[in-house]
């Protein structure tokens, strides 16, 4: 077996699974809040609203923390897995409102992301794209000289 596709595997499997256990914990607390400027200058949360938020993990294994953005108001989930002294990483985003001038607009619907991905499907998923890869190579070569399009 693959064993630096097996923590890949391993740790976006992790990351969805958190980013959408994080949403629901966060969608609440912000959904009474649509209306409400809740960033300052900076685009930091102001005081009244950071302390409503839980406690995120900060591990090497999980670590979650505020992304910026003018228009979006989400954080990163970033999971590791270590296999033989070698780090795989996979970080998504947790989308949880929309925000014009600091101020919240919408609440995000929660990703449906998946959480069951496997080594087997991976690889066999690479396999059917060389195949396709290879087949469309070909047939772009016999394009020759008249490329794909007329412009």
């Amino acid at each position: 077996m693959n064993e630096r596709l097996a923590a890949k595997v391993k740790a976006t499997n992790n990351a969805h699974r958190y980013a959408m256990e994080l949403h629901n914990k966060l969608a609440p607390i912000f959904a009474d809040l649509v209306g409400h400027k809740l960033t300052k200058q900076d685009g930091s949360l102001m005081a009244k609203f950071e302390k409503l938020l839980p406690e995120f993990p900060c591990t090497s294994a999980l670590h979650v923390y505020r992304g910026r953005s003018d228009y979006s108001l989400y954080w990163m989930v970033k999971t590791c897995e270590v296999v033989n002294g070698t780090a795989t990483y996979y970080e998504i985003g947790c989308y949880v409102g929309e925000l014009r001038d600091g101020v919240l607009t919408k609440i995000c619907n929660r990703p449906e992301l998946r959480t069951d991905y496997t080594v087997e499907e991976v690889e066999a998923n690479r396999k059917a794209y060389e195949e396709a890869a290879k087949v469309a190579d070909e047939a772009k070569g016999k394009l020759y000289p008249f490329g794909e399009y007329d412009r």
